[in-house]
């Protein structure tokens, strides 16, 4: 539950940089805000805001906002931290298929401001803690495991789909062969996703990594810096249909650039 008026230390340290940061202990992460100084510091204090980002620079603190000022103990973001890393590994334990937890899930377990929520995520991503994918959220180093039988499933798909060149047959025709619902064929694409076995693009363009890695080297050893669409159809095989989608994912991750008609290889 909330504590909106927590109850203030009757003796609080002396020295007001220490004042500051038991003050923002007792605030834990709801935060403490510059109106809950001021039964501590005098109206109009000077160097306030001075005082928090020395404290700040020293990590005991994170601000929020200056004005008005607006900040969190370090000490309350390595609570949440804590807790927030064992709750994870509990999740994944009791629900080995799914990719992690979604941000609202969060906020509903942990009823914290969704500014300090965010700013705790996000150290936690920082640090190599936990990791962030299209919202949800998992430990770094979390894998999802397979039963037998999916795990033979999921060999089948990336083979007829996706080994070698790119091919025509989809993995939903592969996956309607299969008897597979769609919420499970989503679930086993991810999970080749997750597992670096293929990439995807923003409209949702599958292709195998190992080949999409070959192509990279490929294009880098040409010699040429400059590549038409025809070149890239002639190298891949593709129709324009597909080198299309491709060239566009290429520039996305980096590997080429726009340049008029043509493709910069960077």
């Amino acid at each position: 539950m909330r504590a909106s008026h927590p109850a203030i230390p009757k003796r609080l340290p002396a020295g007001d940089g220490p004042k500051m940061i038991a003050l923002a202990k007792v605030y834990g992460l709801q935060g403490l805000k510059e109106k809950d100084l001021a039964g501590v510091f005098p109206p109009g204090f000077p160097g306030l805001t001075d005082l928090a980002r020395a404290l700040e620079g020293d990590g005991r603190i994170r601000i929020l906002s200056f004005n008005p000022l607006h900040l969190v103990a370090r000490e309350a973001i390595d609570y949440f931290e804590e807790k927030f890393v064992a709750y994870l590994s509990k999740f994944h334990s009791s629900h080995v298929k799914e990719r992690g937890v979604a941000l609202s899930k969060i906020q509903e377990r942990y009823e914290i401001p969704r500014q300090i929520l965010l700013l705790c995520l996000k150290t936690l991503v920082h640090e190599g803690k936990i990791r962030e994918d299209h919202g949800l959220y998992a430990l770094a180093d979390f894998v999802r495991e397979l039963p037998e039988r999916e795990e033979l499933v999921l060999q089948r798909i990336e083979a007829e789909c996706f080994t070698g060149n790119p091919r025509s047959v989809s993995p939903a025709e592969v996956c309607d062969k299969l008897k597979l619902s769609p919420e499970t064929r989503d679930q086993l694409l991810d999970i080749l996703v997750e597992r670096k076995r293929i990439v995807v693009g923003n409209d949702g363009y599958y292709l195998h990594r190992p080949w999409l890695e070959e192509l990279i080297v490929k294009l880098r050893k040409r010699g040429r810096r400059e590549l038409s669409i025809a070149e890239f159809k002639e190298m891949t095989g593709l129709s324009r249909k597909y080198a299309i989608p491709l060239l566009e994912l290429l520039d996305e991750m980096g590997v080429t650039r726009r340049k008029g008609s043509m493709r910069e290889i960077l």
